[in-house]
C-alpha cells in the first residue's frame, strides 16, 4: 500500500516539480565589486562550474552543480557528519525541499542564482564524507510536499521542548508547518541557557540615547517563545518589538553568532530577570524553532526511529514524494 501511494504521489507533483528540479542548482558564493581576488580560490574549492555574472551594480560568484553534489556539500556543514545515518538522510530531505523552494522563489524573482550560500539560506562547502555521500544517494530525489505541491520546510540546532509555527516567527500563514512537542532534545548541549546583559549594553544594541530600564515580555506563543516585548528606558520611552526582531538585532551586535558567544541570544524561548541594571535571559533551545529539530532528529535516530519517522514527527501535515 504504501508504494502505492509514493507512487500517485509522484504522478501528481511531477509535472508541477520537474520544471525546477532539473538535475542542477545555481548557488551564489560570494558577492561584492571585485571578483578577481577571490576567484581562483572559489575555482579551486567547488565543484561544478564557477563564473561571475553582473547583478544591479554588484559582481556574484555562481556556482552551478549537480544538485545532489550540492546536497552533499551542505550536509557536511549543516550537520556532524559522524551523527546516525537516518538522522543524515532527514536533513537530506529537508535540506533539498528548502533548496528547490528557494530556486522556484528565487525563479520567479528572475535572480540569476537559485540560492546563497548563506546563514539565511543553506551554508554549503564541499565534502568527501562517504556517510554524507551515501545519505544524500539514499535520499536522491525526494522532497517534502503539502496537498502535492513543494512547499517551504525549516530546520534549526535544538527547539529546547517544542518547535515553533511559522507565523509566531515570522507572521504569514504556512499552516503546514504547525508546532509539535519535542521530547527528544533535551540531551542538547543547547537546552538549557543563560545570558546576562547591562542596560547600557542594550541601550547600545538597541541605539537608544538613554539606558535601558526596564524589559517585559507582554506575549508568548504555544511553544513558550516570546512573541512581543516591551523596552523601557530610562527616560520614559517605550518601544514594541517581536521576539524574533529582538533576537536578530541582538545578535547582530554579537562578535559572533555562535551559542558560546556570550553576547548572543539564541532563541527567543526565554524569560527576563532583572537585577539592577543587569537582565539575565534564560532560555531553552537554539535557532529559530521551526521546522526539523536537528538534535531531535540526531536522539530519534539513535533510538531507531528511520529517517522517514523522523521527517513525519516534524511535518506530520506533510508527506515524502520522490521526483525523477
Amino acid at each position: 500500500m504504501r508504494r502505492y501511494i509514493r507512487k500517485k504521489m509522484l504522478i501528481s507533483f511531477f509535472l508541477l516539480a520537474s520544471a525546477v528540479y532539473a538535475g542542477n542548482i545555481s548557488v551564489c558564493l560570494w558577492r561584492g565589486s571585485s571578483p578577481d581576488s577571490v576567484l581562483n580560490i572559489y575555482k579551486n574549492k567547488y565543484p561544478g562550474r564557477i563564473r561571475v555574472v553582473s547583478y544591479k551594480g554588484q559582481s556574484l560568484i555562481i556556482n552551478t552543480l549537480d544538485i545532489e553534489d550540492y546536497l552533499a556539500g551542505v550536509l557536511a556543514k549543516e550537520m556532524d557528519s559522524l551523527w546516525p545515518a537516518e538522522a543524515l538522510k532527514a536533513q537530506a530531505v529537508v535540506s533539498r525541499t528548502f533548496a528547490l523552494y528557494t530556486a522556484k522563489e528565487n525563479k520567479a524573482k528572475k535572480l540569476p542564482y537559485d540560492i546563497e550560500n548563506s546563514i539565511f539560506h543553506q551554508v554549503y562547502g564541499t565534502t568527501g564524507c562517504e556517510r554524507i555521500i551515501k545519505a544524500v544517494k539514499e535520499t536522491e530525489g525526494e522532497i517534502l510536499t503539502y496537498q502535492g505541491n513543494t512547499s517551504q520546510v525549516f530546520f534549526h540546532a535544538s527547539c529546547g521542548g517544542a518547535t515553533a509555527k511559522t507565523s509566531d516567527v515570522w507572521g504569514g500563514n504556512r499552516s503546514h508547518i504547525d508546532s509539535v512537542s519535542c521530547i527528544y532534545c533535551a540531551e542538547s548541549p543547547y537546552y538549557a541557557w543563560e545570558k546576562t546583559f547591562s542596560s547600557y549594553q542594550l541601550s547600545r544594541i538597541f541605539r537608544r540615547a538613554s539606558p535601558v530600564d526596564k524589559i517585559t515580555v507582554e506575549e508568548t506563543d504555544c511553544s513558550g517563545r516570546v512573541k512581543a516585548l516591551k523596552i523601557f528606558s530610562k527616560d520614559g520611552k517605550m518601544y514594541n518589538l517581536t521576539g524574533h526582531q529582538f533576537r536578530m538585532d541582538v545578535n547582530k551586535c554579537a562578535s559572533k553568532v555562535l551559542f558560546n558567544c556570550p553576547d548572543i541570544l539564541p532563541s527567543t524561548k526565554f524569560r527576563v530577570l532583572q537585577t539592577g541594571d543587569r537582565f539575565v535571559f534564560q532560555g531553552e533551545g537554539y535557532g529559530h524553532g521551526v521546522g526539523m529539530c536537528q538534535w531531535g532528529a540526531r536522539i530519534m535516530a539513535e533510538k531507531g526511529d528511520n529517517y522517514i519517522n523522523i521527517l513525519q514527527y516534524y511535518f506530520p501535515s506533510m508527506e515524502i514524494t520522490v521526483l525523477e
